[in-house]
Order: structure tokens, then sequence, then C-alpha cells
């Protein structure tokens, strides 16, 4: 366990911090996947590879962690009225959490395409060489992916 904190655990807060853009809220999902680590410590061992299956756990730890403020921030207004005013930059963090709730619904391949270009910036062949796709496959999917996002923001909008 301490290993693969020592050599995971700095990758692992990177993309805590890139899903979710709030340090301590990063912090505590990084504790969550290793955590999940010591739980489930046979599916990481059996792993094909190590650190997309810390990707894939942490990935999901911050959906439900981005969820989880959502719901707080969807609180009835008697529950929120000792909570401080927003701070600036309130329209970044609520622009963000509608990306975030949009990767939530997607399943774990589309999600671990549109983490892998949107967020991490990989191309099209870092992408296939990181999945085992191949780069059409991941042409695809990408492809699908935008097809799909643009469904659902027109249906966000109204439209």
């Amino acid at each position: 366990m301490a290993d693969a904190y020592a050599l995971y655990g700095p990758l692992v807060m990177r993309r805590c911090r890139r899903l979710l853009r709030e340090e301590a809220a990063a912090d505590d999902a990084a504790q969550e996947v290793f955590l999940r680590l010591w739980k489930y410590g046979a599916s990481f061992r059996e792993a094909e590879s190590k650190l997309a299956w810390l990707y894939r756990v942490a990935e999901r730890c911050c959906f439900d962690c981005a969820k989880r403020r959502e719901r707080r921030a969807e609180a009835p207004l008697d529950e929120t009225a000792d909570r401080p005013e927003p701070r600036a930059g309130a329209q970044a963090v609520d622009d963000w959490s509608v990306v975030v709730r949009y990767l939530g619904r997607l399943d774990q391949r589309m999600r671990q395409v549109a983490v892998l270009h949107y967020l991490d910036e990989m191309n099209q062949l870092e992408i296939a060489a990181a999945t085992g796709w191949t780069r059409q496959t991941v042409a695809k999917k990408l492809e699908a992916l935008r097809e799909q996002a643009a469904r659902w923001r027109a249906s966000l909008m109204g439209e």
C-alpha cells in the first residue's frame, strides 16, 4: 500500500485536482481512492494497468464528490442560511459542475476517452496507446462523445 501511494499518489492527486478544481475536495477524493485500494486490493493486483485502475477509481470518487456538492448546492434555503456568500469565480465552479455532471452520465469507456483527451490533453495516438484501442476506435469515440455532448447541451438549453 505504501509503495502504491509513493508511486501513484501524485498522479492520482493530479487527476483529482483536474476533475474537482478544488484542493480540499481533491485531497478527500485522493484519500478515498487509496482507501478503496486498501479495501479492494485484490482487483488492483489483478489489474493489467495499475494506473488505469487507480484513475478509474479516482474518476468515480471525484464524480461522487461532485454529486454531493451539487446536492448541497440544491439544499433548501434554511439549510444554507448560515453559509457565506459565494466567492468570486462561483460561475466557473458552476460551469465545471455541469461538465462533471455530464462526465458522470457517460459509460466508463466514453468517460475515459473524455478525461484523457480534454483533461489530460492527450491526442488520439496517445489515447490509443494508453487504452490499447486503435486510433480509429479512439477517433470514433471522440466523435460520438462530441455528438452526445451537443445533444446534452441542447437539452440543457431547452433547444
